[in-house]
């Protein structure tokens, strides 16, 4: 079995790569995320995939590594981390009875190519229900949203604020798995080939 190296800290990537069959060692990359000067959360999460990829690679050129970064956006507004819950409320107040897109940038590198071998962006769009104080409080009292993009996790209650999704879920949860291992399979991993992956 191969070991993948995920460039990330998050433990939903981590669960989703486990749950999909794949043995992982964490090496988070340490980069600055600031956004740049009129760059759109698309353009955000790429490169910053392409950025976390290329810093671990400098330490783990031997291995293959999958990075990623994830963001949630109202048109070209990107809603990070809140810093406490009353700008949580505020976050899904905006979002409240609305579409809004989730972003994840990913990149695969392989110790067979000394540069990036695949990046992309996974688009996933979401329709939050419309929300009043009731029902935000309720999935407070379930769920702490501060370690959340957006405040809020799909996978913990989400229900109770999701009315329906286009796209991949676990591009939602942080990481497009099934694309994920596409790339790998297409690129030459071997890692998981007697699983049938």
């Amino acid at each position: 079995m191969t070991r993948l190296v995920l460039a990330s800290a998050s433990p939903r990537r981590l669960s989703l790569l486990a749950e999909a069959g794949c043995q992982c060692d964490v090496v988070p990359a340490h980069v600055d995320e600031t956004p740049l000067p009129d760059e759109s959360p698309f353009e955000q999460v790429g490169r910053l995939a392409v950025r976390k990829a290329r810093e671990v690679q400098k330490t783990h050129c031997e291995r293959w590594i999958v990075a990623a970064d994830t963001v949630v956006a109202l048109g070209q507004v990107a809603f990070g981390k809140p810093s406490d819950l009353e700008e949580a409320r505020c976050m899904l107040h905006t979002l409240s009875d609305r579409w809004h897109c989730v972003h994840t940038g990913v990149c695969v590198c392989s110790p067979l190519a000394q540069d990036v071998l695949e990046s992309w962006v996974c688009r996933t769009h979401v329709l939050v229900r419309k929300l009043d104080e009731k029902r935000i409080s309720r999935y407070f009292s379930l769920v702490c949203p501060l370690d959340k993009a957006g405040s809020y996790a799909i996978q913990e209650h989400g229900e109770i604020i999701i009315e329906r999704i286009e796209g991949a879920l676990d591009n939602v949860v942080g990481l497009p798995v099934g694309e994920v291992l596409d790339c790998l399979r297409r690129t030459g991993w071997q890692g998981n080939r007697h699983e049938g992956i």
